[in-house]
């Protein structure tokens, strides 16, 4: 077959249509594209099984994995889209932003990847590039996690300092997903803000209701309660804070209000 291509390659000129048929021929074969597609389907699978174990989530082994599957067959929108979620984990994001926007072209109507194109520009608090994609997504039906994207728009708009939009994407987020836990930090967040305190510890409460291990909703409410003159009760919720939110500058944040409340105790 390589001594047919290579014959066909050098009479060209004379045998245009000969050529065309023989270069066709000389492509791979059903039997390889499938052991090609077997192939980077594995490593894709490995790459999945890894990032997303509970118990041990093992990044560096799914980005190999990832980019393995990637080197076998490119063109895979949803092995472009774990690659995003990767590189966006370890705070590479012109990386992560590169395969979003691929997975996208190969599948336009692959709306996790532009979310998470969004979640990637608030990162690098590019606001007006996350609200594009944001609103485009909002109006779309046909993507199931509205309420994500809602709470993203809401975050992006608190950071322009619009709270009026900020508070309308965070509403919607929790009417469409009362099960998510952001929303209702984010907005406690905007109402302690406003020194609307009981009204940012209801929210606070309601989140914390739902996802109690969820770090920095323990440290807002402890702030409330401190600003309230509840010394016992803001100690107990930083404490929770950093309980849960492990070796992180959340963690630490909360380590620093603590402090002043333990010294107290201790005169």
């Amino acid at each position: 077959m390589h001594e047919a291509c290579r014959s066909a390659r050098g009479h060209a000129r004379r045998f245009l249509p000969l050529l065309m048929a023989a270069v066709a021929g000389c492509g791979p074969s059903r039997a390889q594209l499938k052991e090609r597609d077997d192939q980077a389907q594995y490593h894709y699978d490995l790459a999945y099984g890894y990032f997303f174990d509970e118990h041990n989530p093992r990044g560096d082994a799914a980005l190999l994995e990832v980019l393995k599957s990637l080197e076998i067959k490119e063109q895979n929108a949803d092995a472009h889209l774990l690659a995003g979620l990767v590189f966006m984990g370890r705070d590479r994001n012109l990386d992560a932003i590169a395969h979003f926007q691929r997975a996208i072209e190969l599948n336009p109507d692959l709306h996790y990847a532009h979310n998470n194109l969004a979640a990637t520009y608030l990162a690098m608090e590019r606001w007006d590039d996350a609200i594009a994609i944001l609103d485009r997504l909002v109006s779309n039906m046909l993507y199931d996690r509205q309420g994500h994207a809602h709470n993203n728009l809401g975050w992006a708009w608190y950071k322009k300092g619009d709270l009026v939009r900020a508070r309308r994407h965070y509403d919607a987020a929790i009417q469409l997903a009362s099960d998510l836990c952001p929303p209702y930090n984010n907005l406690g967040l905007l109402l302690i803000e406003q020194n609307q305190l009981d009204q940012a510890e209801k929210y606070l409460r309601r989140g914390l209701a739902r996802c109690p291990t969820y770090a920095e909703p323990w440290m807002h409410l402890g702030r409330i309660q401190a600003r309230k003159g509840d010394a016992k009760g803001a100690r107990d919720s930083f404490e929770r804070c950093l309980k849960f939110a492990g070796e992180s500058p959340l963690a630490d944040r909360c380590e620093r209000l603590l402090s002043p409340l333990v010294a107290g105790d201790a005169r």
